[in-house]
């Protein structure tokens, strides 16, 4: 039968033993740990027995902690100084408050950067080709400034980025606009950086007229689809009628379709 540390203590009575986490607390203030780094290490503590449904640290093993840390590198930002401040305070609440000895906790590895921005992107519902795309331009710009990690690079590097794309590279303005959404993305939604305002030479866009069918041009082409008919048919006087585009078009499910209304 398991016990709960966190509930509601009873009034407090001559001789009896002060809460786990007092003594947690205590142990760090002997170590001389500071104010706010003893309140960081009673906070892991806690995070720790939540996450495991208020049982008593007692009742769990190596395996346990080591989950904890694997969430731990998995939903904080940053990281590796999260996991490093949970370790010792899981090193301090086994070793020195309760004489337990689990050994070298685990060390786990946080997820690479691109899979945390993949999973970002997925969660917020982004195409399959938008991910693909700002994946692409995220990973241009690391290699770009010599690999390294984007939290050391700040505005200047994106500026000198999205020059030498306009500059050495020659890309259309779309093309720019695509890594510079892409970068945006990653420091405002992975990273939890605000860029703040930068300049950058941007690529030219010319202007021009758009070309497009007439409407006896269109009834032609789709006349000449498979006649028409078919899926392929279908397909087309719906890209045509919607103005869908082609994934969005081959992603169609039936709940999309308003059958009554044609």
């Amino acid at each position: 039968m398991t016990t709960s540390v966190l509930s509601a203590p009873p009034p407090v009575t001559a001789g009896q033993p002060p809460r786990l986490l007092d003594q947690v607390a205590a142990a760090a203030r002997q170590r001389g740990a500071s104010g706010p780094t003893t309140s960081r290490l009673v906070s892991w503590v806690r995070a720790f027995v939540h996450f495991h449904g208020k049982r008593h640290p007692r009742d769990l093993d190596r395996q346990a902690v080591g989950r904890f840390l694997e969430h731990v590198v998995q939903t904080e930002k940053p990281p590796l100084p999260a996991l490093e401040t949970a370790r010792s305070a899981l090193e301090l609440l086994y070793g020195t408050v309760l004489g337990i000895d689990l050994g070298e906790l685990p060390r786990p590895q946080p997820p690479r950067l691109l899979d945390q921005m993949a999973q970002v992107l997925r969660v917020r519902h982004y195409s399959p080709r938008t991910e693909a795309c700002y994946l692409h331009w995220v990973r241009q710009f690391i290699l770009f400034h010599g690999k390294r990690h984007p939290r050391e690079l700040g505005a200047p590097e994106v500026e000198q980025f999205l020059t030498h794309l306009a500059v050495q590279g020659r890309v259309s303005a779309s093309t720019q606009n695509q890594a510079l959404n892409a970068l945006v993305f990653l420091y405002q939604q992975v990273l939890e950086i605000d860029l703040g305002r930068f300049e950058a030479v941007r690529a030219h866009r010319p202007k021009r007229l758009p070309v497009v069918l007439s409407p006896d041009e269109v009834a032609a082409v789709l006349a000449h689809v498979v006649g028409g008919d078919g899926a392929f048919g279908l397909m087309a006087r719906l890209l045509y009628g919607c103005g869908l585009r082609l994934l969005e078009c081959c992603r169609l499910r039936i709940k999309d379709i308003d059958v009554a209304r044609g």
